[in-house]
């Protein structure tokens, strides 16, 4: 069975807990310590209702976990992160500290803190953290935990060259759960009949230096994509490369699109555009991102290419989710192109857009249903 992350229930409280001790105890700590341990650390109901709580399961069963908390206008405290034995060294303590620093983007934050084990600070001095300071160890007499922090980049880039590949492999992430993520898929258009399984393609990896985003795509279906998503995206090496029309009116405003209830992401507040698929192919075998853009500029809103003046390509970092944003500046109000986007989408088949919103001000990118990364390239382009 697939990795899967999840939110912490009550219920999970025992479970979390039996790890938290045998994950400590793997460090070989005298029993005595351990005892003193066990006494004092438990995970209880009130910790999982207190702190944003991520739990890693196979098979149905908790192997790890993490507990985070906000430590100030900029910081995220990680509070815990603790792998059980038998799941130690097969990358998901690294998987969920990823996740971490992606919670800390959505939030606005910009740094991660933690105490580390006495014996844990060589694995996160490799995954950014630094050591600010120290104090002695209770568990290890003469032994001084690290008092470490990560400094998180920025989310917003401008880009000035695109080179995105496709692999002839198969993403490898659907051919070892294919069952798995039938099943899944089948479970979901129950929910949503609408939802239709063609083909898209993932990032499986990439390199973003000096303004140029180079990478590397590999096709697989849409339910392959959905699985690897409502499973909190458990394969940390594959990225959800998609591309975003960002509309910018005559007097600076942006327009969002507020998915409609017959689309996957229904209710969520966010830049038209979608995911890539084989049809975005250039004939050379690259990936035309632009080009899908505007593809989904016309699909969504009716709007075409010569409607609109290209004002440069963004490249927008959320976690597993990458946004190509292409800058779009539209000499008409607002207003004016709300009434005629929501004109086209109600006479449209898809009808995939509920709303268009309006964002004049970053106060405007309060609401919740904002998703993070148009909320990022929100605060990045408007005063």
């Amino acid at each position: 069975m697939p990795l899967k992350l999840r939110p912490a229930t009550e219920a999970d409280a025992p479970a979390l807990t039996d790890i938290l001790h045998r994950a400590k105890a793997s460090w070989g700590y005298p029993e005595e310590k351990m005892a003193e341990f066990r006494d004092y650390w438990r995970i209880s109901e009130a910790t999982i209702q207190s702190l944003t709580l991520t739990v890693a399961e196979r098979d149905g069963q908790p192997i790890a976990f993490s507990g985070l908390s906000p430590q100030s206008e900029d910081t995220l405290l990680v509070d815990f992160l603790f792998v059980a034995p038998e799941a130690q060294r097969q990358g998901i303590g690294d998987l969920l500290l990823k996740r971490a620093e992606d919670h800390a983007h959505r939030q606005g934050l910009s740094r991660l803190y933690l105490e580390s084990d006495a014996n844990a600070g060589p694995f996160y001095e490799k995954r950014g953290f630094r050591t600010m300071a120290t104090r002695p160890s209770e568990m290890s007499p003469g032994k001084e935990i690290p008092l470490m922090e990560k400094p998180l980049a920025p989310a917003v880039y401008r880009v000035e060259a695109l080179n995105i590949e496709v692999s002839d492999e198969p993403w490898a992430f659907e051919t070892k759960h294919a069952d798995a993520i039938d099943a899944y898929f089948e479970e979901a258009r129950k929910r949503i009949p609408m939802l239709w399984n063609g083909r898209t393609m993932k990032l499986t990896g990439f390199e973003f230096k000096d303004g140029t985003f180079n990478g590397t795509c590999a096709e697989c279906s849409f339910a392959a994509f959905l699985a690897w998503r409502d499973w909190g995206a458990p394969d940390a090496s594959s990225f959800n490369l998609f591309g975003s029309a960002i509309l910018r009116s005559a007097e600076g405003a942006l327009l969002y699109g507020v998915m409609s209830r017959k689309t996957a992401t229904a209710g969520m507040i966010y830049p038209p555009g979608g995911n890539l698929d084989p049809t975005d192919l250039t004939e050379d075998g690259k990936v035309d991102v632009v080009g899908a853009i505007y593809r989904e500029l016309e699909e969504e809103t009716g709007l075409k290419r010569d409607d609109v003046k290209p004002a440069g390509l963004l490249v927008t970092f959320d976690g597993w989710r990458i946004s190509i944003g292409q800058l779009m500046d539209v000499p008409r109000p607002a207003e004016e192109l709300r009434t005629e986007i929501l004109r086209f989408s109600e006479a449209s088949e898809e009808q995939e857009l509920a709303d268009m919103r309006i964002i004049r001000t970053r106060a405007d990118l309060e609401d919740s249903a904002i998703v993070p990364y148009a909320r990022s390239l929100g605060k990045y382009l408007l005063p």
